[in-house]
């Protein structure tokens, strides 16, 4: 992948980002002037009810839908001037995703579904193991290799799922409602798993529409009616 890289001093660095769905004859503004950096390590949350725009948002930071004007920068490189091969290549390299079900592989052990994202880059499958059992060990995960997902309990598939989104040291870890279908104990553990990943210099973006959950986070923007508010923006506007 040969592209220019742009000088910022920031992990993400999203620039008047919009982006519009047609609706029949009507067009539906979600992202409204989007202006939104993440620092490197940080460990940031976007709130927002449903239908407010933040699953688009993550979306687009996810490098996963295309938007209509706005620059995207990750790690300097371009997004918006990618083409959709380099656009699978930044998803397998850049960004390790978790979601609130998980999307494991069911046929797979703990094993097989962690080390998958090295697979898809090529990595052969003994070198993809070695690679791949300190993150398994870090996340408590060493004795349950060869269970399968229905095996394990809700917060062992989702440490299931984080792991498979470190393997690769990606430049961003994304979550997506990462606590939402836990009960109260184990959604709080999972978010204390995250702080501690982020106290260890990863960079996060949590997805939530709930403010507990996002307070888990270094800072917290609100996205409301497609627009995303900083905190003195909130502050000014009370």
């Amino acid at each position: 992948m040969i592209r220019q890289l742009q000088e910022t001093d920031h992990k993400i660095d999203i620039r008047m980002l919009n982006k519009s769905y047609q609706m029949g004859e009507q067009s539906l503004h979600v992202l409204k002037d989007i202006n939104f950096t993440v620092d490197e390590g940080e460990f940031v949350a976007i709130l927002g009810p449903s239908g407010s725009g933040k699953s688009t948002l993550m979306n687009v930071i996810g490098c996963m839908d295309q938007w209509d004007t706005g620059e995207y920068y990750l790690d300097g490189m371009p997004v918006h001037a990618l083409n959709g091969k380099e656009l699978t290549q930044i998803r397998n390299e850049k960004i390790g995703f978790v979601f609130q079900n998980y999307h494991l592989i069911p046929a797979y052990t703990v094993l097989q579904n962690v080390i998958m994202p090295l697979l898809m880059r090529g990595i052969d499958h003994k070198t993809a193991e070695d690679m791949c059992m300190d993150t398994i060990r870090l996340l408590g995960l060493g004795e349950r290799l060869h269970h399968k997902p229905n095996e394990l309990s809700g917060g062992q598939k989702q440490r299931v799922a984080i792991a498979r989104a470190l393997v690769g040291k990606p430049a961003i870890l994304l979550a997506d409602e990462p606590s939402g279908a836990l009960d109260s104990k184990m959604g709080k553990e999972v978010l204390r798993l995250f702080g501690e990943l982020n106290a260890m210099g990863n960079t996060i973006v949590m997805i939530t529409h709930d403010l507990e959950v996002a307070k888990a986070a270094q800072r917290v923007v609100r996205i409301v009616d497609g627009k995303l508010y900083h905190k003195e923006e909130q502050e000014a506007t009370g």
